[in-house]
């Protein structure tokens, strides 16, 4: 019940919450006031506006949300007087929704907020569809309307801002803590006592979850960083904000360097009952992180919950007592991979206390940011010119023959409601309009989501016009259907459809009384739009992942070589550029999600266009655990410095970079004979050796009742860095492998990467 009751309030506290509240405001009012007023059809009018501004809003800077605001205006002003005029004229209205959609959908160049500006442009003109045709006056009057409408909801957003200028970036901040926690619940899953029969689905959950967070870090770098440079000065809270940022990227970097042999883990520790503790001790630091995100959210201060150290100690005397139970020092030495995971959570621990620290205000007033981290450079610059318009109208680019593809498919439902009749066509393209996306994946979701959300959206508000007439009752449903609608829109969209579903139903119901059969329009019409979505999809010029994923694999493997590089620069004694390392770190990350990203976009692709899926899940798989052994090496040179440098690491980082240029090579020339790798060096052995002298040192020690010491320390780094190197190396071999793999001669196992890749090689 306490569960359920602290996610309904984060919930609230949320974003999406504030977004749909905020909407709900702004289309509610004007309906309202004009209906008190005796004129609900106006009224009705100035909400469509209202709506199609707030569509277009999306978070940013006090200045691009300005600008966004003021160029939506426009857009969808210039659209409602062209539709507006031309309405009664059916072969002009053809040509014009051809053009509408495609310089609409043309916008996506320009990224989401563009996207978003196009998405409202083409709800006001399916809108205005559904109107009967008005004479030239009357039309002047009703694009005044949606004016109105439009001012008023920019109104309304930019005074908000004015009075809670942080509001957004708090909720965006909060997501991304709270995502970071669940990866940490989904990672925690590795200790589970059945870990070792589920490992692939766990290792799926965590791949998925890790996209989520990249896209939450990402969405927080581009409001909270571009909104810090745009500032001369900086408040308590803005500071606060980045430093909690600055830390959670850090510490997702912290979870990832618990990467070990799970399966080796298990086979070893099973029977112990160790690994269950370790599971709780990651369950508490992932509560810990809710109840951050929680206070974020809400803009308080947060307290700790559960003391970590002390269960961090309970966990080491519980590692102590099975020491005690092996008899001989080489037997102890399994133990190092229990106690360097619990040195990292011990390191994590520190950076919990200090996030809960910096909900505090007047705790970061004499906090410094570090002035050499140049936290502009981890944002991206937009281009909003016509040349980058320009570059994309050619069929090389997949927003251009996205936006025929929209295009075409809305002047079909434009032309077969003509055909048949229907009275409410606009219902039709829109369902097109929303279904439709520049990926066949995406789109084919949406239609799912959209019928469903449409059906039992309608037997929701036939259950309750069956049930009552009354307006009131009515009215009071809708508003909540607004609030829902809106709410969920960009993060569960088929609730969004369920409640927008009955939204639209009511209003026609109160506008137009005819009981039950709209319901029967919406199913009918949502299905006619979401088939001619599909068929678009399917036959014009569709848009497959598989042709996208070559660029995302060479890109993956520069990037974590790249990072790779970076981190070496510790343990060979170059000079370390914090922000050049963060960048490469982040540029790792958003890579990854990407290519997992794509990969997940393909397997919801037909049959017939997945190729080479298992071969490039295992190379995800790969890269996703070469990434944890580099951020494991990050993690523990950044915090512990090396005490013990050795003339080897510098041979076995050249020797690994030598693996990532060879893969490398063979992404970017497919058609080259596969390229035989590096012979191990015996820099590997002369550790090995070193290794050993370090333990039969250690065992006289403690033979001796010595405890901590010079060479314990010498033991255990040699053996991290060893290891961490060691793992990469065979992951880097069975990259080559698999990718050699994915590229067998075409006779052999039929088109498939070869060809892919040799495309996007050409297209460069």
């Amino acid at each position: 019940m306490r569960h359920w009751i602290q996610e309904v309030r984060n919930f609230i506290y949320s974003y999406h919450f504030s977004t749909g509240l905020r909407t709900t405001i702004s289309v509610v009012v004007p309906s309202v006031v004009c209906s008190m007023m005796g004129q609900l059809s106006m009224g009705i009018i100035i909400s469509l506006g209202a709506l199609a501004t707030a569509l277009s809003d999306v978070p940013g800077t006090a200045l691009h949300k300005r600008n966004g605001i003021l160029t939506a205006i426009g857009f969808i002003t210039v659209t409602a007087l062209g539709t507006s005029l031309i309405t009664p004229y059916p072969l002009l209205m053809t040509g014009w929704i051809l053009a509408c959609c495609f310089a609409n959908s043309m916008l996506l160049v320009y990224g989401n907020r563009g996207g978003n500006i196009g998405i409202a442009c083409m709800l006001v003109m399916i809108s205005i569809l559904g109107e009967n045709p008005v004479g030239p006056a009357e039309a002047l009057s009703h694009c005044l309307l949606i004016f109105i409408g439009c001012v008023w909801y920019g109104f309304l957003a930019l005074l908000l801002w004015q009075i809670r200028p942080y509001m957004s970036v708090q909720q965006m901040l909060s997501e991304c803590i709270a995502e970071t926690a669940r990866y940490m619940e989904e990672r925690a899953g590795f200790y589970e006592k059945d870990a070792a029969e589920e490992f692939d689905n766990i290792f799926r959950s965590v791949l998925a979850q890790q996209v989520v967070v990249s896209e939450k870090q990402e969405a927080v770098r581009e409001l909270l960083l571009k909104r810090r440079s745009a500032q001369q000065g900086s408040t308590s809270i803005n500071k606060s904000m980045v430093l909690i940022f600055l830390d959670i990227t850090d510490l997702q970097e912290q979870i990832m360097a618990s990467q070990t042999d799970y399966i080796a883990l298990h086979k070893a520790f099973d029977n112990t009952g160790i690994l269950d503790k370790f599971h709780a001790l990651i369950m508490d630091f992932a509560g810990e992180l809710h109840i951050i995100a929680a206070a974020v959210a809400a803009g308080q201060r947060s307290l700790p919950k559960a003391n970590l150290r002390h269960e961090i100690e309970k966990v080491q005397h519980a590692i102590d007592e099975i020491r005690k139970t092996l008899p001989t020092f080489q037997e102890r030495t399994r133990l190092i991979t229990l106690n360097n995971i619990l040195h990292n959570l011990q390191d994590m621990t520190q950076r919990i206390y200090n996030l809960h620290r910096l909900t505090r205000l007047e705790r970061v007033k004499d906090e410094i940011i570090d002035p050499r981290l140049q936290l502009s450079r981890f944002t991206t610059r937009n281009r909003y010119d016509l040349e980058t318009l320009l570059n994309n109208l050619s069929f090389q680019s997949h927003i251009f023959r996205h936006a025929l593809r929209v295009s075409i498919a809305a002047v079909t439902g434009y032309l077969l409601g003509q055909i048949l009749h229907l009275e409410r066509v606009y219902w039709v393209l829109l369902t097109i309009v929303v279904i439709l996306k520049p990926g066949f994946g995406i789109s084919k979701t949406r239609s799912y989501q959209r019928l469903l959300g449409t059906v039992l959206g309608a037997l929701f508000a036939t259950g309750v016009l069956f049930l009552t007439t009354n307006n009131t009752v009515i009215f009071i449903l809708m508003l909540i259907c607004i609030l829902g609608a809106y709410s969920f829109m960009t993060h569960q969209y088929t609730l969004s459809v369920f409640f927008v579903t009955p939204f639209i139903i009511f209003l026609l119901h109160i506008i137009h009384p005819a009981h039950l059969q709209h319901v029967a329009f919406r199913v009918l019409d949502t299905f006619i739009g979401g088939i001619i979505a599909l068929m678009a999809n399917l036959l014009l010029w569709p848009t497959w992942e598989k042709d996208y994923l070559p660029s995302h694999m060479i890109k993956m493997v520069k990037d974590n070589a790249r990072y790779f590089e970076q981190v070496m620069r510790i343990y060979t004694g170059q000079e370390v550029q914090m922000v050049d390392y963060k960048l490469a770190r982040k540029e790792t990350n958003v890579s990854a999600a990407n290519l997992m990203s794509a990969f997940q976009r393909m397997l919801s692709e037909p049959k017939s266009k997945q190729q080479h899926g298992s071969e490039i899940y295992h190379f995800v798989v790969l890269n996703h655990s070469l990434m944890s052994h580099i951020a494991a090496l990050a993690n523990y040179g950044l915090l512990h410095s090396i005490q013990y440098p050795k003339p080897e690491y510098k041979l076995l980082s050249n020797h690994l970079r030598q693996h990532f240029d060879c893969i490398i090579r063979r992404l970017e020339h497919p058609e080259e004979p596969p390229l035989q790798l590096p012979a191990s060096p015996e820099a590997f052995e002369t550790l090995d050796v070193q290794l050993e002298n370090l333990y039969l040192r250690r065992q006289e020690e403690v033979n001796l009742g010595h405890g901590d010491s010079a060479i314990r320390q010498e033991m255990l780094e040699t053996k991290q860095v060893r290891d961490q190197l060691h793992a990469m190396l065979s992951l880097l071999k069975d990259m080559k492998k698999t990718v050699d793999k994915a590229l067998e001669p075409e006779e052999r196992q039929g088109p498939g990467l070869l060809r892919d890749l040799k495309k996007v090689i050409s297209n460069k």
